[in-house]
């Protein structure tokens, strides 16, 4: 019996850090930028020059990361506009060779089907 409440003991303590660790870890991810980078320089006791020099590498770090962002996003819509042509494109051919009934069953197995190229949306990573 007091192993069994020795071992609860345990289990229960350990949890508790966990979840602490983890708390702490999502509060980083809230502060927003300027925040996190002044919590950085007070955690690592940075004298006023190492400030100022650190302050102007994270600014323009995270200037270059946004242009990269932008850019990402304008070549995933280009991307997406070109396979919507090529898709129609496609659409139209196969309607000049499929009858009428055919083309609309080529269309609704056209369809997405939820979990398309194997890919699992569980909720739990980032995207």
């Amino acid at each position: 019996m007091k192993k069994v409440i020795g071992l609860c003991l345990v289990v229960l303590l350990s949890s508790t850090s966990v979840f602490a660790r983890e708390n702490r870890r999502m509060d980083k991810r809230k502060m927003d930028p300027s925040a996190r980078c002044e919590k950085m320089i007070a955690d690592l006791k940075l004298d006023e020059k190492q400030a100022v020099e650190f302050r102007k590498l994270q600014k323009e770090y995270m200037e270059k990361a946004q242009k990269e962002r932008e850019a990402m996003k304008a070549e995933r819509e280009e991307q997406r506009e070109k396979m919507l042509a090529m898709r129609e494109d496609k659409n139209a051919q196969m309607k000049k060779i499929l009858t009428e009934e055919q083309y609309k069953q080529y269309l609704e197995k056209q369809q997405p089907k939820g979990n398309k190229h194997g890919r699992k949306h569980l909720g739990n990573g980032r995207r």
